[in-house]
């Protein structure tokens, strides 16, 4: 069905302006002054000057791909969108989404002209990504980058592109936010984002946002909208992160980033909890270091250290307080993540953690982060085909395991039934061969274990500084122990490692 399209009558015009005609307030109403004239040209030649700067560069790109319903009619699915010459050799900066998945990308020039791109290279994680047009030895218009860590919220900035395909488009707004987190790039995309209410639409994507300079802060890559149109929120990539990511695309056709291994939180962010709704965002046993870490402290609280990782490797803990990378002070999570993203894998980064009441200094060999992203993918399929039962298809050759009464038999100090992982049974229950520790089978109700956080599923690597890798280990070292005062198990399951507080009467 059409949307109604409402129009006002030219006479209802009329019957409006008519009264305030012969209103004589409005009468007296003196025209500018020359000074208010001339302030007022000043104001339209800066943005004049800004989209004189960066227009030329501002191409149309029209994508297409063949259908696969329809091998007859090649091209039958088209899209629009934008992008910005970054490059005087022909490289042209736009979003991964609008480029990614498809057959033909044609870039049409402010003055007309037309290039089909020979390249195309893409960085999902920022929604960004570059293609390769050949002028053929003609000149070429260049955007200049601006610096987005100048914008503040509150700052002028000029949305420019193709919407709906009304190429040249000019719309205007102003910072709404900056260092917006949106999720709509996944767990591992990096976000950024410049919130503005300059409009845009569908066409925009890829276009730069752009200051008053006419310089570029941002590439414009969203919008957040009940009806698919602008709503006054759309967000833009800075250039801080577009361009850096440009530059690696155009040289290296790839953006290589290191990789660290952990989850974290600002200690400010965290501070700023409530603390009755504390326990929803930490678990008990970092509930308890974060509550220990003294007010003068500033950095990221690490919440879990994955396995396999850089971190793991270098030894740092779930509790730990990041405060320094390389000398410069860390204050924020997505700080540190961008920092760290900036180095190369295979290079160190020295940190400096404030742990136990003191501080202490870790060097870590980065990881690459592309390599971090496959194996969790690989992990992420070998738990959700996971089953942890006594009766696991494949146990039919290893000796018959007991069955898990429903009630123990007599008291359970920690109240877990366990099985020891072994190079046959690791991979039953979703985990590498050569882990070694016990698998938890069953957690019995209002136990110890269960008050404490234990899930089914949890492998059981070490209780304080003893190591398990029998259940014989296990029941050893829980023996000896007093959960009042409880222990620290080192955990893993399909979140990663992390260190949990085992101990009676634990929330």
């Amino acid at each position: 069905m059409n949307k109604r399209k409402w129009y006002m009558p030219l006479g209802v015009v009329l019957l409006v302006l008519l009264p305030a005609a012969v209103n004589p307030a409005i009468a007296e109403v003196k025209p500018l002054t020359p000074e208010e004239r001339n302030l007022v040209a000043q104001i339209n030649n800066v943005f004049r000057r800004a989209v004189e700067q960066v227009g030329p560069a501002v191409v149309s790109i029209q994508v297409s791909k063949e259908s696969s319903d329809d091998p007859y009619r090649p091209g039958s699915n088209i899209g629009l969108g934008s992008g910005c010459i970054v490059d005087g050799r022909g490289y042209v900066v736009t979003n991964n989404h609008v480029v990614e998945d498809t057959d033909k990308i044609e870039v049409i020039l402010a003055g007309g002209r037309r290039f089909v791109a020979q390249e195309k290279y893409v960085d999902p994680d920022t929604d960004l990504a570059v293609v390769k047009i050949d002028p053929a030895g003609e000149p070429l218009p260049v955007a200049r980058w601006g610096d987005s860590e100048q914008l503040h919220v509150g700052d002028m900035v000029l949305a420019v592109g193709n919407p709906f395909g009304l190429e040249q488009t000019i719309t205007s707004g102003i910072v709404s936010y900056v260092g917006r987190q949106t999720g709509i790039l996944g767990k591992w995309g990096y976000e950024d984002f410049i919130q503005t209410d300059a409009a845009i639409n569908k066409g925009n994507s890829g276009g730069p946002l752009v200051n008053l300079y006419g310089e570029v802060v941002g590439i414009n890559s969203n919008i957040l909208t009940p009806t698919g149109t602008s709503a006054g929120y759309g967000f833009a990539v800075p250039s801080r992160i577009s361009r850096y990511v440009a530059e690696q695309l155009i040289q290296n056709q790839q953006v290589v980033r290191g990789w660290l291994g952990v989850q974290m939180i600002g200690l400010k962010d965290a501070r700023e909890i409530p603390a009755d709704q504390l326990s929803r965002v930490l678990e008990a046993s970092i509930r308890e270091s974060f509550e220990a870490v003294p007010a003068e402290v500033q950095g990221v609280l690490v919440t879990q250290v994955l396995d396999n990782s850089p971190a793991r490797a270098a030894g740092l803990e779930s509790g730990d307080v990041i405060t320094r990378l390389n000398g410069r002070p860390i204050t924020e999570s997505k700080e540190l993540r961008d920092q760290i993203a900036s180095l190369p894998p295979g290079g160190e980064a020295r940190l400096d953690i404030w742990r136990r009441e003191k501080t202490e200094q870790v060097v870590v060999t980065l990881g690459d982060r592309s390599i971090a992203q496959e194996l969790e993918e690989q992990r992420n399929t070998r738990i959700a085909n996971r089953v942890v039962t006594p009766d696991l298809p494949g146990l039919e050759d290893l000796p018959l395991l007991p069955a898990i009464p429903e009630k123990p038999d007599k008291p359970l100090k920690l109240g877990v039934v366990v099985r020891a992982l072994t190079e046959q049974t690791a991979p039953l229950y979703g985990y590498e061969s050569e882990i070694r520790g016990v698998v938890i089978a069953h957690v019995y109700p209002d136990s110890v274990a269960e008050h404490s956080g234990l899930r089914q599923g949890d492998v059981i690597l070490q209780v304080d500084d003893h190591k398990v890798e029998t259940t014989q280990d296990l029941k050893a070292v829980i023996a000896g122990a007093d959960l009042n005062q409880g222990v620290r198990m080192q955990i893993l399951n399909e979140e990663g490692t992390k260190i949990r507080i085992v101990k009676q009467g634990a929330d």
